[in-house]
């Protein structure tokens, strides 16, 4: 079986510069497909219980995940998942929760969050949890700022700590930030979570403060595609999926068109 998974921030007001505006309807577009396809949403529990032979999935299943607690998650890809019959998978990365910002995130980035509150609403719905940590370092750079691991682990503890705290959530999966990665945070993630999800935009990746091909990180053989990514077998959960290094298809980048988002579902079936 392979398991079609997307992955994405969050929707953004149409603006005329923009070369490729996702907006609502856009992401409506795309999971429309998935929809009429036949497609039906599980989550990480879904996944740990089929990789036990605990469970059967459905004949066509598709993870749907989302990065950063943005409010128009909240809202609007709310509304597109319900309309389609999908539920969703959100990593939160604590810090935009609680006013700590770091990584890629600046303080101005507050007024887009979401609160704890309404997290809670998409919890009730039926939507899964799991831990992005604190301030979204760069992974990769910081095994050399912090060659002994500390940082990390405060980021991770923290982490768990706040979801626990207010959403009364035991985060068991993890997403790696951006596309960056170490052997350091693998191995504290080993210690603390049954998954660990990558984030596919192109053909490359950080690894340990080295720029390498996905496909090798992931031990994936073959040449990289025509479209810039790695090869198609990549782009897919397995049965043979190393559980700490799963894929997920940013939709903004390589499957943004529609027509392609429908060829990489197709490729699963």
């Amino acid at each position: 079986m392979r398991i079609p998974i997307t992955m994405c921030h969050g929707v953004h007001p149409r603006t005329p510069e923009q070369e490729r505006p996702f907006d609502q309807a856009h992401l409506d577009s795309l999971l429309g497909i998935a929809a009429e396809m036949g497609f039906q949403s599980i989550n990480y529990d879904d996944l740990a219980a089929w990789r036990a032979g605990e469970k059967v999935l459905p004949p066509r299943p598709i993870k749907i995940d989302f990065d950063h607690p943005f409010r128009n998650i909240c809202r609007e890809c709310f509304e597109v998942l319900e309309r389609c019959g999908f539920k969703g998978n959100l990593f939160v990365n604590t810090g935009m929760l609680e006013g700590i910002f770091g990584g890629v995130y600046r303080p101005e980035l507050k007024e887009a969050a979401a609160t704890w509150d309404e997290l809670g609403e998409l919890l009730a719905a039926g939507w899964h949890f799991g831990a992005h940590t604190v301030t979204h370092p760069n992974l990769s750079e910081l095994s050399r700022e912090d060659p002994e691991g500390s940082r990390l682990r405060e980021e991770l503890e923290q982490c768990n700590q706040a979801l626990k705290e207010n959403l009364g959530v035991v985060a068991r999966d993890f997403a790696f930030t951006g596309t960056s990665w170490s052997s350091a945070a693998e191995r504290e993630v080993k210690k603390r979570y049954r998954f660990g999800r990558l984030w596919i935009v192109g053909a490359e990746y950080q690894v340990d403060r080295e720029t390498v091909r996905y496909a090798d990180l992931v031990g994936v053989p073959g040449p990289d595609e025509p479209d810039g990514g790695p090869p198609l077998a990549a782009r897919y959960i397995t049965e043979d999926s190393d559980p700490y290094r799963l894929p997920s298809m940013e939709l903004e980048r390589l499957v943004y068109e529609p027509e392609a988002f429908r060829r990489y579902l197709e490729g699963a079936l």
